[in-house]
């Protein structure tokens, strides 16, 4: 049994994959080096084999053997302890949904190491993740747990609570395939892809990790004999090639895994199939409060205010437009039926992908005043996962230049080019291939990458990769490491030539000693009003903008700001606190206020990618949020 910091400490160790010193820990977590040795015996007295292991030198990390993931069975989870309340709550949901019809809270008790207050907490916690499944509800009979409900709602509460868990790594169908135990997702994949080519049917590569998700938790559940029906307004789907190429795929899953399909299963998977396809079985109207909105138009005019604020052009997206208009038809029964969604991931979220989280906020927002009724502010969660997988479609990025140089034959340098364009054809591109090196010639093209199969000595400012002809795994990891310094390179310079033309040396606060987020937003928001920065009702918008969800970024960081108002000039203003803020669920010590001139919105996008970095990075974080005085702070910031 773990108290809060304990389980925090566990968070992080497991987050970050690898050793992390006491120090850091200590720093982190405001504590002393003395308590993280502490918490670590505590934590390993209760585990056999012992969870945390301990190096001198490179301190603490999860043992290797003993990784956890939330959504496992305990079974197949080294220890199978789940070590969060998060944890603990999937552990019971799946115990309930694919092994027993009960479960004894007094046995779960001794078998987990938590108290009957820790427990109940997290039956607390389960009841509020089901408000959204108005047919789900936990029922407990005195010390015996059942999840009593639907077929159909308890598919949707499993399949929502396996896309939460994967969606830092959505595209790894080997983490996808660790989820289900009664049978490998992979080898569904494999006939999902046989059916595909053989109807020559091509599906969006982004899209094609859902389909599978999809499709485990449907074999998933049948293995358990809970079936879905179809629904009335589906009919008409029978007729499409969707619904063949579903029906065959689910024919050959039957006969490998032999399971009984139902036709409702068949009409489900083919809609996913479709996709933006799928809109044709959506009504573009839906009725509140006896007016009739139309919710192409909402989405519509949501992408467009997301162009105008955030520079991201989604509009011509037609999938994302058919997965938010399907969310304001469910978003708009909610709402009537006065049902509250939770998500107990919005914090994960919110840290892993600010840019999107914030987009997501927004939307609520606009659909309030559109609405003109209050929503509940964890629908931007969901929002934001349909912009999430929006943004890994867009290719708008800038292909990088590249030149070769291959003194080769000419049949195997062909074949490499061909092999290295198609295999990074969406961030790089072959302008010139030579087979000898020549300075002044290369000079004049401009190249962002050299690749070439000998070593070239040279004194040009190009990023330069020795590849293999035959264009080996070593050599597709060295030009993706390139492209990614690229990336890096590019961002940095972007970012550092503007951030510190932003933070200003009056605005730059040291020992602040509020005691409020409210109380530091109006400190921040006061300078820049009386230097005539922002008019005075910018304060009340940046505080609307905080009561929507807490602007605070894991232990350390907030960055309040405001939605549709803007500045007379671009600024940031710091507050480095004097002591811990609480501040959502965080302890803030640094707090950066933005307020941005509207001819400057594309900086919005560039601050939220600096913070997207930035919290991943423990150490760098420790080292910006210390007490210094103005220049040393602009140093760290940019280097």
């Amino acid at each position: 049994m773990q108290n809060q910091r304990q389980e925090q400490l566990l968070a992080i160790l497991t987050e970050r994959g690898d050793w992390i010193t006491s120090r850091r820990l200590a720093v982190l977590l405001q504590v002393s080096d003395r308590t993280i040795r502490s918490d670590v015996e505590t934590i390993n007295r209760h585990m056999i084999p012992p969870l945390i292991e301990s190096n001198v030198r490179r301190g603490y990390r999860i043992c290797e053997k003993a990784g956890l993931s939330p959504l496992q069975p305990k079974e197949t989870r080294g220890t199978g302890i789940p070590q969060t309340p998060g944890a603990r709550c999937a552990y019971m949901i799946q115990k309930l949904l694919f092994e027993v019809k009960e479960l004894n809270l007094t046995l779960l008790q001794s078998q987990i190491y938590v108290s009957g207050a820790s427990i109940d907490n997290d039956l607390k916690r389960i009841r509020k993740m089901l408000e959204p499944y108005p047919g789900l509800r936990l029922v407990r009979n005195k010390e015996c747990i059942s999840l009593k409900g639907d077929e159909a709602g308890k598919r949707r509460f499993y399949r929502d609570l396996l896309m939460a868990e994967v969606q830092e790594n959505f595209l790894n169908l080997n983490m996808l395939a660790n989820l289900y135990k009664s049978f490998n997702l992979i080898e569904v994949k494999d006939i999902f892809v046989d059916v595909l080519k053989e109807y020559d049917y091509s599906i969006h590569e982004s899209m094609f990790p859902m389909l599978i998700l999809h499709a485990g938790t449907s074999i998933e559940r049948m293995n358990c004999a809970n079936y879905i029906s179809m629904e009335a307004e589906m009919q008409g789907v029978e007729d499409t090639i969707e619904y063949q190429i579903s029906k065959d795929f689910f024919d050959r899953i039957s006969r490998r895994l032999h399971i009984k399909i139902h036709e409702g299963e068949v009409g489900m998977f083919a809609l996913v199939v479709m996709g933006r396809k799928a809109s044709n079985y959506t009504d573009d109207y839906v009725n509140f409060g006896g007016r009739w909105l139309s919710t192409r138009k909402l989405v519509g005019e949501a992408l467009e205010q997301i162009y105008t604020l955030f520079g991201l052009d989604f509009r011509e997206d037609g999938d994302l437009v058919a997965g938010l208009k399907m969310h304001i038809h469910g978003l708009v029964e909610r709402v009537t039926n006065h049902v509250r969604m939770e998500d107990v991931f919005v914090e994960e979220i919110k840290r892993k992908y600010p840019l999107v989280f914030e987009m997501g906020i927004y939307v609520v927002v606009f659909l309030e005043e559109r609405l003109q009724t209050p929503i509940s502010d964890a629908e931007s969660c969901y929002i934001a996962l349909h912009l999430g997988a929006a943004s890994e479609r867009m290719k708008t990025e800038r292909k990088y230049h590249a030149v070769m140089i291959l003194p080769h034959n000419q049949s195997f340098s062909d074949m490499c080019v061909k092999k290295i364009s198609d295999m990074f054809r969406e961030r790089m591109e072959v302008v010139k291939v030579f087979g000898y090196f020549e300075e002044e010639v290369v000079s004049s093209l401009d190249p962002d990458l050299l690749l070439s199969t000998f070593p070239l000595e040279h004194g040009l400012n190009v990023e330069t990769v020795s590849i293999n002809l035959f264009v080996d795994s070593e050599t597709e990891s060295r030009i993706l490491q390139a492209i990614n310094r690229l990336d890096k390179k590019g961002f940095r310079l972007e970012f550092s030539s503007h951030i510190s033309s932003l933070i200003r040396r009056e605005h730059y606060h040291t020992g602040v000693s509020c005691t409020s987020p409210e109380e530091i937003i109006r400190m921040l928001c006061l300078s820049l009003v009386q230097e005539g920065v922002v008019d005075p009702e910018f304060t009340d918008v940046v505080l609307k903008r905080e009561q929507m969800s807490p602007t605070s970024f894991v232990n350390t960081f907030a960055i309040p700001h405001a939605f549709g108002a803007f500045a007379g000039n671009s600024t940031i203003a710091v507050a480095q606190l004097k002591n811990p803020v609480k501040w959502g669920v965080f302890e803030v010590r640094l707090v950066m206020l933005f307020a941005i001139n509207i001819g400057d919105a594309r900086m919005i996008k560039i601050f939220f990618d600096w913070i997207s970095n930035i919290v991943n990075q423990p150490e760098e974080l420790a080292k910006l949020a210390a007490p210094c005085g103005y220049e040393e702070f602009i140093d760290r910031i940019t280097v």
